[in-house]
């Protein structure tokens, strides 16, 4: 991916407790995070990955992770 390049998120999974997005997505991001002691993904726009994530979301119900590359571009799918 080049340096300046962003990807899309597609993420069904939960956010906190008893709140859950489903089908949300989200733009923009250059990079993510996977947290497995925590099971969390953080999503992130535009920093380095130490700074803020953008979006944090829930691994426990989650049963996929998908990177899709086509020409380049990374699409996540997270559900």
């Amino acid at each position: 991916m080049a340096a300046n390049s962003t990807f899309s998120a597609t993420v069904t999974a939960k956010t906190g407790p008893a709140k859950q997005v489903t089908t949300a997505a989200y733009t923009k991001l250059t990079s993510m995070s996977i947290d497995v002691v925590r099971e969390v993904i953080q999503l992130f726009q535009g920093g380095e990955v130490n700074k803020a994530p953008y979006k944090e979301f829930d691994l426990h119900g989650v049963t996929t992770i998908t990177d899709t590359i086509t020409d380049g571009v990374h699409v996540i799918v997270i559900s």
